[in-house]
């Protein structure tokens, strides 16, 4: 999904973009042997490779790589079991590997750019921070007319340890003391679906809906009166966006990128692994005075993300790349003129995306 909104951004802003498929785990003799990628690549200017993906293809093509981070693969590790964390390594190294070579780096949040600097030993003059593309206008269009009673938590996540979905289950019993007519909503699935659904069933009010087609989402932000993401790693936290775009407050961990994105909009982060203090959190949250002001302030907050903003940004960076690494090849500063700055999009195919499900680990 991110990789489809990035891709219409860049589309609506005028440029040329393309999917371009990439083996889930490619070798780099047959990155180099393969005679097509070249020529699929003919007439763009740039490769932007997400997690490190569609480097060795820049290489052999000779355009400049662009690593869009979006996993941050060394802050998914910590939080998982052993397990996953060997079957993530590799996904671990493609993308260290390729935000120490690239041309540029494009983080969606000062997180993430810190953590790509500290953990990955990038040079701090490559790494940018450029937001992912968010919509506000359409996404409300795109909200039903619901009644709010007041009364509805909803928590949206893709169902991993470093969610941390377990710690607003203990936290619920707190809030339905104080507010017997709570309910909480949790729309998702991943590994720790079964243990949550085991969980939930001694908790009054508390339903698990599972997975949700994106279509439908909407339906459920239109009739919450507050959203919860207890999160111990966002690299930019797309489901508080959406949140904040319905009106709502939002309650989160105090980590990863959630301080930056929900700054200076109505939400109240407590410490990751505090179930008491997200409970007085989610309380807050449910107070009238709390869910007006978030109604009026929070969709504005998210026009930050606006489209054409990102898409402006992200061509500013690869432009730049581009101009460099042709100083490089040619020993001039000139741009081409009169040529079309086209960008190709190199993601990873849905094999891989299913090896990473398989893996316990979700697309960011």
């Amino acid at each position: 999904m991110a990789i489809l909104r990035l891709r219409r951004a860049l589309v609506e802003a005028g440029v040329i973009s393309a999917v371009v498929a990439v083996p889930a785990r490619p070798s780099l003799p047959s990155m180099v042997a393969r005679p097509s990628r070249p020529a699929e690549l003919a007439g763009y200017d740039a490769v932007l490779g997400v997690d490190g993906a569609g480097r060795e293809m820049a290489a052999h093509a000779g355009l400049p790589f662009i690593e869009l981070v979006k996993a941050l693969y060394a802050g998914v590790l910590p939080n998982e079991n052993v397990l996953v964390r060997a079957l993530l390594v590799r996904s671990l190294v493609i993308e260290m590997t390729g935000a120490r070579e690239a041309d540029a780096v494009v983080a969606p949040s000062h997180f993430a750019a810190a953590s790509v600097i500290r953990e990955y030993g990038a040079d701090p003059a490559v790494v940018h921070v450029v937001p992912e593309p968010f919509d506000v206008d359409e996404w409300r269009g795109s909200l039903p007319p619901r009644a709010r009673d007041g009364t509805r938590v909803l928590c949206v996540a893709h169902l991993y340890p470093r969610k941390r979905v377990l710690d607003l289950l203990a936290a619920w019993p707190l809030v339905r003391a104080m507010r017997p007519d709570a309910r909480l909503d949790i729309v998702g699935n991943g590994p720790e679906l079964r243990a949550l659904e085991r969980r939930a069933r001694y908790l009054d009010g508390c339903y698990l809906h599972g997975f949700v087609p994106p279509e439908a989402a909407p339906q459920f932000y239109a009739r919450a009166d507050s959203f919860c993401l207890p999160s111990a790693q966002e690299t930019f936290g797309y489901a508080a966006v959406e949140a904040m775009a319905s009106g709502l407050p939002v309650v989160g961990a105090d980590a990863g990128a959630m301080p930056e994105v929900t700054s200076g909009a109505t939400a109240r982060l407590v410490p990751p692994g505090s179930p008491r203090e997200l409970a007085g959190a989610v309380l807050w949250s449910l107070e009238p005075d709390v869910r007006a002001e978030a109604a009026h302030r929070n969709p504005e907050r998210t026009r930050d993300f606006d489209p054409a903003f990102v898409a402006t940004a992200l061509l500013r960076i690869v432009n730049a790349a581009a101009a460099d690494a042709q100083r490089r090849d040619s020993g001039s500063s000139a741009l081409r003129s009169g040529e079309a700055r086209n960008s190709s999009i190199a993601a990873r195919t849905l094999s891989l995306l299913a090896a990473r499900e398989s893996a316990k680990k979700p697309p960011s």
